[in-house]
């Protein structure tokens, strides 16, 4: 009996923990003129800014989302100071781009 009650609770413990993964961005509806960045790579020590305006990265996670309006942006990524990565970065209506970091 003792067994059994232990078995169910490791696996009701693992039920539970995937169920709190963190699922961003899944439900999100992308609205009018609008499109998504995906930074994907280690954000720590980068510094990730589009048209001059650094961007805040989280720093916990390895891919960093966000929604832009529809345009051309200057992309820039620096480490410790040093262009990484410079490009014309072109978002389009319901579209994702996928930038790796460097």
């Amino acid at each position: 009996m003792m067994k059994y009650w232990l078995i169910s609770s490791v696996l009701l413990l693992v039920l539970l923990s995937a169920c709190s993964v963190d699922k961003y961005n899944q439900t999100s509806v992308i609205k009018g003129d609008y499109g998504m960045l995906r930074l994907v790579g280690d954000p720590i020590g980068r510094e990730v800014s589009l048209d001059g305006n650094v961007i805040p990265l989280d720093t916990k996670k390895k891919t960093n989302i966000f929604e832009l309006k529809t345009g051309t942006y200057a992309l820039e990524i620096r480490v410790n100071g040093s262009v990484q990565l410079a490009q014309k970065l072109f978002i389009t209506i319901g579209q994702t781009n996928e930038i790796k970091m460097p």
